[in-house]
């Protein structure tokens, strides 16, 4: 039984190219952003279109090792050659990327990248069990929201901020409610499809639309476990994923389990569970 609201997903990363080019024609800012601890919630409440930058292909890495470590990680060097061949259309568009601390590798991108776009960095904390690192975190966002007001030339209001809030918070609902469907066993997803969803979701133009779009697809797979469609049976080994970020390019993991007759039943990573919960 095939899920008619499933192949919406497939074409969604294409078809938002060109929303995304409309969008910029019409004087909408555009923020890339690198990981999961930006504070999406300000560039929705600036009027702007926060897209994902990360590299999950291997196409780019050679033309980033032309300038970095070859030693760097695959998906920190996919990123950069994507930015420097100019070559992801999101990137293109950007008018500010955002960036994080995570790794001394993006440290290392983030210092090229300046002299592709305006780049903004946020220091990210050591250490989360002290009031110091509640209070860098907390002025690291203040500065963040200063540099989308100077960059984007706009005012982020309380009142713009909360609905940023509340429709980032949806967002989360909808996707954790869709990884949540295979905490069933069997399983109602294969880890292809989930890790599918989950990262052509995130180059949506309109948000409000993606959370439309997940919820009729959750609902879907649940009314077809009740006709029998389910993702392996109760002998089927459940795999959690963690780690590096992955995506379409990078699937091959979940492809190696899947084919021996396993399956992804969670992710963890940044394309998983991690942002959403």
């Amino acid at each position: 039984m095939s899920l008619k609201h499933l192949d919406a997903f497939r074409e969604l990363r294409e078809k938002n190219v060109v929303l995304l080019k409309e969008a910029k024609e019409g004087g909408c800012k555009i923020a890339g952003i690198y990981c999961t601890y930006c504070p999406r919630e300000l560039v929705l409440a600036a009027g702007a279109i926060p897209v994902g930058l990360c590299g999950t292909r291997e196409a780019p890495i050679a033309h980033a090792e032309r300038e970095l470590p070859r030693n760097l990680c695959p998906l920190i060097k996919s990123s950069y050659g994507f930015a420097l061949t100019d070559t992801c259309p999101f990137f293109h568009f950007s008018d500010l990327v955002i960036g994080e601390t995570t790794c001394d590798g993006k440290k290392k991108m983030f210092e090229r990248l300046h002299h592709l776009k305006p780049v903004h960095v946020m220091n990210l904390p050591n250490s989360a069990n002290d009031a110091s690192a509640l209070s860098l975190w907390h002025s690291e966002i203040i500065r963040l929201k200063a540099r989308i007001e100077e960059v984007f030339q706009v005012d982020i209001t309380e009142e713009k901020l909360r609905d940023a809030i509340h429709l980032v918070n949806e967002e989360k609902r909808a996707l954790k409610a869709l990884f949540d469907l295979n905490r069933e066993k069997p399983a109602l997803l294969s880890g292809l499809d989930m890790m599918m969803i989950s990262f052509q979701a995130g180059f949506h133009v309109d948000r409000r639309e993606v959370i439309r779009m997940i919820d009729t697809l959750t609902a879907e797979i649940r009314e077809a476990a009740t006709q029998g469609r389910i993702a392996g049976d109760d002998k089927t080994p459940r795999v959690l994923l963690t780690g590096t970020p992955i995506g379409m390019g990078s699937e091959k993991v979940v492809e190696i389990v899947e084919s021996l007759g396993a399956l992804v039943v969670a992710m963890e990573n940044c394309g998983g569970y991690k942002p959403w919960t």
